[in-house]
């Protein structure tokens, strides 16, 4: 089925996006004065602030109740709730979706909407239901729509600014100070989309907290959030996951970092408290979680019921995922390592230009040792993050309580179970496979050389695997959604499924080794 609300984001993304490329050319073309696309701009903001609640309900099906008619606890908490903090209740609408999700949207608290699917009507009890409703009700009583639309004006204004300075001043007198506006402009619209990111972050956090204060059992929220993102991951097997993506910023938990909570205990089909806080260490200990942190809109799940779990002992309860575990050494010697290696093929072309030029000037040398050193940089990397050894059989379980693995740093290992479904469920050219052992399940990453060939592995082949057992060989990797990389996969029925990234890469590594050592030495 085609989501809608999928496509109302597409179609407000599109028609604001094209009014303000038009409008930005015209106001260049006409040469307009500095203030025109600064006004320009906020009119847009302004006008989609004013629209796009009212868009998103006329193109999204959302069928509105009274709360009394859904569940009568969650009316007489949102009652509650709102006659406290002083604010109308908001209209509640129930959309008719198998995925766990809740959200809010509108102008201010006076016109809010508060919506939650019937998945998470399902998925939920009636505590962690009224949780997630109260932490829905803590970005109305926060005034987070206006919060976040003016946040996001900011940047918008420094990157105009950034525009604006380009091509003025260039001659005469003040040339230097506008390029330097214009450098610092643009330095501080980068810095200021990740505060803005923060922001988002930050608001979770206080959303969580004021649903806590507000059901007196912060318990609650973190049985919900973990329910939540083992819906997020197990649901999709049944609908089109593609949307999570789209609307991660709306949601109570962004799908992407959700699987990395489910994966532990999912095989049994309900959660694990044991497996989950194996599964915390992560996201609390490994600096890869700050740097994949910093691009998303939601915290991730481990840093957000480590404080509920704190907020439930303070109200007397035993936590349910209470984190306690002393970290037993520091990762970041780790965490440069891995930094080194990342950008060791960089590392190498620029040692390469620096001696090059120092020995030979700008000539064909030059390049070819750029070449080599960044081939043998090439090398080391590879060397590094795809050990190529898949003796040691594990099973999900433990893998994902392993905290020394980043998308740089990979266990190379095997694993035996079921193939369960596909990395996009309802996507019928998605090529990533599915697989569940007895202790979990784990995505399994398909690479090939060439986009076209895992297109059409995704169209004619993945369907016809699902159900069958296999053996998967590859590496195992976080960032942060736990993987393994694919690099074969031997089915029951004698089937195999062979990657070809691995072997296509090396051979690319020594022929850049070659091609360097000619240019450099062979002399023409």
């Amino acid at each position: 089925m085609v989501d809608l609300f999928l496509r109302s984001l597409l179609v407000l993304a599109l028609l604001f996006g094209l009014l303000f490329a038009i409008g930005m050319a015209v106001l260049s073309y006409l040469e307009a004065p500095l203030w025109a696309p600064f006004a320009f701009a906020l009119g847009i903001l302004l006008l989609q602030y004013l629209l796009g609640p009212w868009i998103l309900e006329l193109i999204y099906k959302i069928r509105w109740h009274d709360p009394a008619e859904v569940d009568p606890q969650l009316a007489a908490l949102i009652a509650r709730v709102c006659q406290q903090k002083g604010i109308p209740a908001p209209r509640f609408g129930v959309i008719e979706d198998g995925t766990p999700n809740a959200f809010t949207f509108g102008h201010y608290p006076g016109d809010a909407r508060l919506v939650v699917t019937r998945g998470l009507l399902h998925l939920l009890d009636h505590g962690e239901q009224q949780a997630v409703v109260a932490h829905e009700l803590g970005h109305i009583v926060h005034w987070d729509f206006v919060v976040m639309t003016v946040a996001a004006a900011v940047p918008l204004m420094l990157y105009l600014l950034y525009r604006a300075t380009r091509g003025r001043g260039r001659r005469g007198r003040g040339a230097g100070y506008i390029a330097l506006v214009g450098l610092v402009s643009y330095v501080a619209y980068i810095i200021s989309h990740y505060i803005v990111l923060l922001l988002s972050r930050v608001r979770e956090y206080y959303a969580d907290r004021f649903a806590g204060e507000v059901t007196g059992d912060a318990n609650a929220l973190a049985s919900a959030l973990v329910k939540v993102a083992y819906g997020l991951a197990v649901e999709g097997s049944q609908q089109q996951s593609a949307r999570l993506t789209a609307v991660r910023a709306f949601g109570i938990f962004d799908p992407r970092v959700a699987q990395g909570l489910a994966l532990a205990s999912a095989a049994g089909g309900s959660v694990s408290a044991g497996t989950i806080q194996e599964a915390m260490k992560w996201d609390l200990w490994n600096p890869w979680a700050l740097v994949y942190e910093l691009s998303s809109t939601h915290p991730l799940p481990a840093k957000r019921l480590r404080p509920l779990g704190q907020q439930s002992e303070t109200q007397g309860r035993a936590a349910h995922y209470a984190f306690h575990a002393e970290r037993a050494e520091s990762y970041w010697d780790e965490f440069l390592v891995d930094l080194l290696f990342h950008y060791l093929p960089l590392l190498g072309a620029i040692a390469g230009v620096v001696i090059g030029l120092l020995i030979w000037g700008v000539a064909l040398p030059t390049l070819g040792l750029a070449v080599l050193l960044a081939s043998a940089g090439w090398w080391g990397q590879r060397r590094f993050t795809y050990r190529n050894d898949f003796s040691k059989e594990r099973n999900v379980s433990s893998l994902v309580g392993e905290v020394k693995v980043s998308g740089v740093r990979a266990i190379p290992c095997t694993l035996r179970g079921r193939i369960i479904g596909r990395g996009v469920p309802g996507l019928f050219y998605s090529e990533d496979l599915v697989l569940q052992d007895g202790s979990g399940y784990i995505t399994l990453d398909y690479r090939q050389p060439l986009r076209l060939l895992e297109f059409l592995f995704g169209w004619l082949r993945a369907e016809k695997l699902i159900g069958l057992q296999g053996t998967a060989m590859g590496w195992y990797r976080r960032a942060p959604r736990p993987y393994l990389e694919l690099r074969r996969l031997i089915l029951e029925n004698g089937e195999k499924v062979t990657t070809y990234g691995y072997p296509l890469a090396e051979v690319l590594v020594y022929v850049g080794i070659l091609a360097g050592v000619v240019l450099t030495f062979v002399r023409w």
